[in-house]
């Protein structure tokens, strides 16, 4: 159980035992719950009080005025109650404030453009958690990014003020507004163990349900930099419902209260994904509708023709098979004939080809040897020399050839025109047994179609018995494609919501572990703000707020004060007493700190026009006064306020504490 300060009882227990608190109450072991919050970014950190003291030591700028006055600025800091003064308005108190804010806030919030683009160099000396640091700013406006910015840390104080830029060791360092931002931000949180504030939007997010919006650095700043008395929230110059509590709760330690924090985000992140996933499965399902009404008609369906296998699951396919086989039979049967008259009707062809071809020759022969024997030579057709006349001679009387001196054939048209007669009547059968075998083919030919067409057609029929028959294979496939459209069916159906019958889950797991954490948050809570708001009404009567009663400080970060016995809400206060109330705030948590032996707030405070919101000089006086007293009560407050009137502070601030200037402006 963890201890804080001077505290008679524990506030908090450890983390371990929260896992275990836990764990019990959701059915898991405490690892499991440890591993939820992890999955959800969130880590239970002991309540061991950080120190984020921040003191300011100096302040030094350099730039160049638009009328191409230069100027060098420093000024030393130290703990207690510091005055910007000087009676002129634009004499540069704002903006001399704002340029100490600059490099401790990452950005200025109210630094005029015309003095943002006079400065050339501004940094600050400044110790965090009791570490000496140096945060400087560069100015150069012709060059893109036109600002930069390092970061420097010494090991003492001494170290630091009396050491140029390049002696000190560089930490960090940034080119371009937004990046300067990031790096200060990041240091001075990593510096004073911060951890940004994820706040919860009801109608955040790109798609308006709502989205974590993350408070950082500049956010907490705010209960430094104080706001001036019109501004209706409490602490903080952010506008986000809930922060002024978060503010509240980290800077008087309230122990748990940033992992309560983050379990109510997580928690609320949940539930719209939770509420989103259900309405796109609403609206899948309404989008399918059609698909769905036709898987379910076509599931109909198929249970119809389910139902018709099973039940001819016995017919007889005996004939079928039967016919099959006898019109297979009966093609093979005419295929055979057909090959075989294919193959007669092939050699009667030939047989009439070659007749053909010997009456043609017999004719040209005969016709040749009319021809030839007619002829009277008178020289060697090849060598062209003449044949000698007893070669002449000898020819017509031995019948012997004048060229080649061969016996002359006799030539007897008689024999010839028998030959011819005899080939003609040859041809003339061979081309009757042709038309007759090819007579006969063409006939086989169509036998043969017509037992393709009877053979496929006792085949088909063989085969839509055989697809019936064989139930099991069909049914397999019928009962498969319904299973499949079941499955569409379910997976398309609307889906029941997420409830407590999920069992003990991730979800679970941080939706308790959020409840468990705040009930401690709460009652250290209960502890704790009492004791501020007794130092509230003390300090604000101190400092001039007339006829307050009572307040009571709630974890939502409202006052809730009671002026003379009547209810009087924060934003209803006058301006002055917003302003004096907001201060007392500060300085509570700062005394209830203290008390505790906890330093959780920096420490710093600063004010700008701290008497723009009076009537009259007494009541700034009196809150000046009192704030210089407590700085003495608690060394380690620092205030920087301004004033356009010096007066106010005469005979109440030291003049080494008095930042002011004879001239016509303060730089």
């Amino acid at each position: 159980m963890i201890m804080s300060g001077s505290d008679s009882g524990p506030l908090a227990p450890g983390p371990g035992q929260l896992l275990e608190e836990v764990a019990g109450l959701v059915g898991l072991r405490p690892e499991q719950v440890e591993e939820a919050l992890r999955e959800a970014s969130i880590t239970l950190k002991g309540p061991v009080p950080a120190d984020r003291r921040l003191t300011v030591l100096r302040l030094r700028m350099s730039g160049l005025k638009h009328s191409g006055e230069g100027f060098d600025f420093e000024q030393s800091f130290g703990p207690g109650v510091w005055v910007i003064a000087h009676p002129a308005n634009s004499a540069g108190k704002t903006s001399l404030l704002e340029c100490l804010v600059w490099p401790l806030r990452g950005t200025p919030r109210d630094l005029p453009p015309d003095v943002r683009s006079w400065l050339r160099t501004l940094s600050v000396d400044v110790m965090v958690a009791g570490r000496p640091t140096r945060i400087s700013l560069e100015f150069t406006p012709a060059a893109r990014p036109a600002a930069t910015c390092r970061i420097w840390t010494a090991d003492a104080e001494d170290e630091l003020l009396d050491s140029a830029d390049e002696d000190l060791r560089l930490v960090a360092e940034a080119s371009g507004l937004e990046d300067i931002g990031r790096v200060i931000s990041g240091h001075l949180m990593d510096a004073l163990r911060m951890d940004h504030i994820a706040m919860w939007q009801g109608k955040g997010g790109a798609d308006g349900e709502g989205a974590a919006q993350v408070h950082g650095w500049a956010s907490y700043f705010g209960a430094c930099y104080l706001n001036p008395g019109g501004e209706e929230i409490l602490l903080g110059d952010v506008s986000a419902a809930g922060l002024p509590g978060r503010l509240l709760e980290l800077f008087v330690d309230v122990p748990y209260s940033t992992a309560l924090t983050q379990l109510a985000v997580a928690g609320k992140r949940e539930t719209k994904l939770v509420r989103q996933r259900e309405r796109r499965a609403e609206g899948d399902a309404v989008a399918r509708k059609s698909d769905r009404d036709a898987w379910q008609r076509e599931l109909t369906m198929l249970q119809s023709s389910i139902a018709e296998l099973r039940e001819e699951q016995g017919r007889d396919v005996t004939p079928l098979l039967a016919a099959a086989d006898r019109a297979g039979e009966r093609l093979r049967d005419r295929v055979e004939q057909l090959d075989g008259l294919e193959q007669a009707l092939a050699e009667l062809t030939a047989g009439r080809v070659r007749t053909q071809q010997a009456l043609m020759d017999t004719q040209e022969t005969w016709q040749a040897r009319r021809v030839l024997g007619r002829l009277d030579p008178v020289c060697c057709p090849r060598c062209e020399e003449p044949l000698e006349a007893e070669r002449r001679i000898q020819e017509r009387q031995s019948a012997s050839c004048a060229v080649c001196t061969r016996t002359l054939p006799e030539v007897d048209a008689q024999t010839a025109e028998a030959a011819l007669e005899q080939l003609r009547t040859q041809l003339s059968a061979a081309e009757t047994a042709e038309g007759k075998a090819r007579d006969l083919r063409d006939a086989a030919k169509a036998e043969v179609e017509q037992a393709k067409a009877a053979q496929r057609s006792a085949h088909a029929a063989l085969q839509d018995v055989l697809a019936v028959s064989g139930v099991h294979h069909k049914l397999r496939e019928l009962e498969l494609r319904a299973a499949v459209l079941q499955g569409q069916l379910a997976a398309t159906g609307l889906r029941p919501k997420a409830g407590a019958a999920d069992g003990a889950d991730a979800g679970s797991a941080l939706e308790t572990a959020h409840e468990v954490v705040r009930q401690h948050v709460e009652a250290a809570a209960r502890r704790l703000f009492p004791a501020m708001d007794a130092q509230i009404v003390e300090l604000a009567a101190r400092f001039g707020v007339q006829h307050l009663d009572s307040v009571r400080l709630n974890r939502a970060g409202h006052v809730n004060a009671v002026k003379a016995g009547v209810k009087t809400a924060f934003k209803r206060l006058s301006r002055g007493d917003r302003l004096r109330m907001r201060i007392a705030t500060v300085i509570a948590l700062l005394r209830v700190g203290a008390a505790r032996g906890v330093a959780t707030h920096p420490g710093l405070l600063l004010i700008d026009s701290v008497a723009a919101e009076e009537v009259t000089e007494v009541p700034a006086r009196t809150l000046i006064a009192e704030l210089q007293a407590l700085s003495k009560e608690l060394p380690g407050l620092q205030v920087v306020l301004t004033t356009a009137q010096p007066e106010l502070v005469e005979g109440l601030v030291p003049q080494e504490r008095l930042i002011t200037s004879s001239r016509e402006h303060l730089f």
